[in-house]
């Protein structure tokens, strides 16, 4: 039995074991390989804290993510597989509350997100 999301090492856990799929992902591997070749240390630092906030109510992370993926043309599938490849890692890893509140949390977060990228899209012209 696998055990909760409960610690800042738990979710560098579940984060470096996204992105290590992400970056080989042939659907949204191009996304983030293009914009974080030789970034990706201080990406991971960035959604650590953010996660860390998300998952485990820590007030670590200050920010807003959503602009800076504006420009990208990330169409709805793309945050459709974004959400699958998350939610599996997540059932690979953890089980428990706090891991079915990061797979809502991806969910609400990909929905939102996407739907404030296409009013900009919208707005710009795209």
């Amino acid at each position: 039995m696998a055990q909760d999301i409960t610690t800042l090492k738990d979710v560098h856990r579940l984060v470096d074991a996204f992105y290590a799929k992400v970056r080989e992902d042939a659907t949204i591997g191009h996304f983030f390989n293009d914009r974080l070749e030789g970034k990706w240390d201080a990406h991971h630092k960035k959604l650590y804290r953010f996660w860390h906030t998300v998952l485990l109510r820590r007030p670590d992370y200050f920010g807003n993510p959503v602009p800076l993926h504006f420009n990208m043309q990330i169409k709805k599938e793309h945050f459709d597989h974004w959400l699958e490849v998350w939610c599996t890692t997540v059932d690979e890893l953890f089980e428990g509350m706090v891991a079915d509140r990061a797979k809502f949390r991806g969910k609400t977060m990909a929905k939102a997100f996407y739907s404030k990228i296409k009013k900009e899209d919208e707005k710009v012209g795209r």
